[in-house]
């Protein structure tokens, strides 16, 4: 299954609450939709323009050679682990394939294991993790990659949701392992775990938003290009 038709399935199997919740902080302010879509105002809004523009021309230099976008990644300082069948082993621990946000405890010291077992880039078992990138180490598609670095500039940019609590609330309600009955779980919440929850899911639904954008618009490039090249041959 391609990251394009993932990311699709995404918005098939997962049923949101129908209600909305507004969060404020020092630089921004925004509300969630039963739709789960998020407006952001001031600095944050700002900087998601920015951070799009960024990544998509920064993608589209590298979109026909993913690995050596990742390479690049490397040479700038980026955490990169590749493992065989990353996405089934991640989803073990309610992880996908891409950007990991820092962890602590149990959850930290398996993942630090599993990569210094499996992986290429010499993790070291820990009580404390680091944020991470993991990838397929055979075969990584560009899209996934992108949607990786979506999460991440919007992490270091400390983008409302990417907090350690907020996270696991959201893969503690949408994770991998628990595609079902997530209306029922997000009900039982507290409100302010609600809006954590809530505006993680916001960042994720940003990255995806972003990725199907990109894929669209190279789709649409290629069949463009291509239609060009037939008119001219047609005319010779």
């Amino acid at each position: 299954m391609t990251i394009i038709k993932k990311l699709q399935d995404i918005f098939k199997k997962n049923n949101y609450v129908d209600s909305q919740v507004i969060y404020k902080n020092a630089a921004s302010k925004y509300s969630i939709t039963a739709e789960c879509t998020m407006e952001l105002s001031g600095q944050t809004e700002e900087k998601k323009k920015e951070i799009n523009d960024y990544l998509n021309k920064l993608i589209k230099k590298y979109i026909e050679t993913p690995e050596k976008l990742i390479q690049y990644m490397r040479l700038k300082g980026s955490k990169i682990y590749e493992i065989n069948n990353a996405d089934n082993i991640l989803a073990l621990f309610n992880e996908e394939e891409g950007f990991i946000t820092p962890q602590k405890g149990l959850k930290a010291i398996f993942l630090t294991f599993l990569l210094s077992t499996l992986g290429e880039g010499r993790a070291k078992v820990n009580y404390s993790m680091p944020e991470i990138f993991v990838f397929n180490k055979k075969n990584t598609e560009i899209y996934t990659i992108a949607r990786a670095l979506h999460k991440y500039y919007g992490f270091i940019n400390n983008f409302p949701g990417f907090d350690s609590k907020s996270q696991a609330i959201f893969k503690k309600i949408y994770g991998k392992k628990n595609l079902k009955n997530t209306n029922e779980r997000l009900n039982n919440l507290p409100l302010k775990d609600v809006i954590a929850c809530r505006s993680a899911l916001a960042r994720d639904l940003d990255s995806i938003n972003f990725t199907l954008k990109l894929s669209l618009e190279y789709e649409q490039s290629k069949k463009a290009l291509k239609k060009l090249i037939t008119d001219k041959n047609a005319n010779i």
